[in-house]
């Protein structure tokens, strides 16, 4: 599917401005857009550019070096406060700079219009934990039975949306999933205005961007609106092991499923052995029964792959390919390093809420070591007034946790940052951990190194921002 200049600045409204004695306003109109691109960095011929001032940037400003590398440009500020930010004494030549109210608005409708003339099945997922993952694993049941296109990387905001939706026709496919993440109220109707999912999976509802939707409750209403613009044959997935999303499964407005370990769930995981390497579960669904193993650790990526086997069932798909890819399935976030001095790292350091948190330290308590089970957390964000409250809570939870012959799973906590102080106090009521805390995380992979030892195994855990991956970089 090819657009050209004309194209949009049909479907966003704007308004052409251009400066050539070489091509005609008709020849401009012509230029074809092969790519969307929002960071002036990446910008090749026949990218089509938006200009989205951020909090920090105003990519409006790099308008003049665009030009040199493009043929056409989304910007929403007036032409003169454009070339004063470039410093530019004129438009720049051959260049189609097309002038909206709202750049963000443009490229939304942009990504709609793509969205219209897509016939495949489009799965939508989101949630306040694991949805990168469970989008993966979605991806990877699916494409074991048919071509299947998906979101990449973390592009699943208000800007990432859109702009995947425009790619959607690189290659064929005959199943597109969008990974659909909010922070603010209102996000998932625009969303959804966009994606338009056949098929909505909601994970968990977690305190993940609380700040900003008030409540575990205000969350969950937020996250639901994935179904606002389905019609009658749209459908849900909902976590069954959440009482949020469970309590409310006949009250969505549309056909809804349950998935979990909940005998009461619509698909349900039986007789879960965890293993060091792998997971094995039984899926269940009515009369079908597959046996799946699944190369990820954890309750809750036995929960993600789940869902992934349901859809894969009710798009009536072949169940056994779809647990078969799921063997060899590396998922993007958690990751098993073994190291060359004999321990273990799990590298689960993308991102954190008290959930993933709590999900973070079962994969450790689940895992087969011979040696010291280690910990090692970080602050969280985004998570409002009650921050210091919600990482006592974790704190609390590393020390409650136990192995079944009552002794304390964690044989070491270590806490780094400024927030994850709280995690530090609430874990002292253990004394059966060894409890230590760091300002410094350089300091802290220093001690690390020190103290691992083959057979150990540790985990790391944080908010994106505390960069925890520069630690397993210093100790693996």
């Amino acid at each position: 599917m090819k657009l050209c200049v004309k194209d949009i600045l049909r479907i966003t409204n704007g308004e052409l401005i251009f400066n050539s004695n070489v091509v005609s306003e008709e020849d401009i109109n012509q230029y074809e857009i092969k790519d969307i691109q929002f960071d002036s960095r990446k910008v090749t011929d026949n990218s089509l550019f938006v200009a989205i001032p951020g909090e920090t940037v105003d990519p409006h400003k790099f308008i003049g070096n665009v030009a040199e590398n493009t043929k056409a440009v989304i910007v929403e500020k007036d032409i003169e406060e454009i070339l004063k930010l470039c410093g530019l004494n004129e438009v720049p030549h051959d260049v189609a700079i097309i002038k909206v109210n709202n750049s963000l608005d443009a490229l939304q409708v942009i990504g709609a219009y793509y969205r219209d003339y897509y016939q495949g099945t489009v799965i939508g997922v989101t949630g306040s934990v694991g949805k990168t993952t469970t989008r993966e694993m979605i991806t990877e049941t699916i494409r074991s039975n048919i071509d299947t296109f998906s979101t990449t990387g973390n592009m699943n905001s208000q800007i990432g949306v859109p702009v995947t939706i425009s790619k959607i026709f690189d290659n064929p496919s005959k199943a597109a999933v969008i990974e659909m993440g909010i922070s603010e109220p209102g996000g998932m109707d625009r969303l959804a205005k966009i994606v338009r999912p056949n098929i909505a999976v909601v994970t968990i509802i977690g305190q993940a961007h609380i700040e900003f939707l008030g409540s575990k409750e205000g969350i969950r209403k937020e996250k639901l609106r994935i179904t606002s613009q389905m019609d009658e044959s749209g459908v849900l997935f909902l976590n069954a092991d959440d009482p949020l999303l469970f309590d409310i499964k006949d009250q969505t407005g549309v056909k809804t499923f349950t998935y979990g370990t909940n005998p009461e769930a619509d698909y349900v995981a039986e007789d879960i052995v965890y293993g060091t390497d792998f997971n094995i579960y039984t899926f269940k669904h009515g009369d079908k029964k597959v046996n799946v193993k699944l190369s990820m650790l954890g309750k809750h990526n036995i929960l993600n792959s789940l869902v992934a086997m349901a859809v894969c069932d009710y798009m009536g798909l072949n169940l056994e390919k779809a647990a078969k890819s799921l063997e060899s399935f590396q998922g993007l976030r958690q990751k098993t390093v073994k190291s060359d001095k004999g321990f273990t790292i799990i590298d689960d350091s993308y991102n954190a809420s008290p959930d993933s948190m709590k999900a973070a330290l079962n994969v450790l308590r689940d895992y087969r070591a011979t040696g010291r089970k280690i910990a090692v957390l970080g602050d969280m964000f985004e998570l409002g007034p009650d921050s210091p409250e919600f990482h006592k809570e974790v704190g609390e939870y590393a020390a409650s946790l136990k192995n079944e012959d009552g002794k304390s799973v964690l044989d070491e906590l270590i806490t780094i940052g400024e927030n994850s102080l709280e995690i530090h106090k609430a874990a002292l009521l253990n004394t059966e951990i060894k409890v230590s805390h760091f300002t410094d995380k350089n300091e802290a992979a220093s001690y690390l190194s020190d103290i691992l030892k083959s057979g150990d195994v540790v985990t790391l855990k944080a908010s994106n921002g505390m960069k925890f991956w520069e630690i397993v970089d210093k100790i693996r």
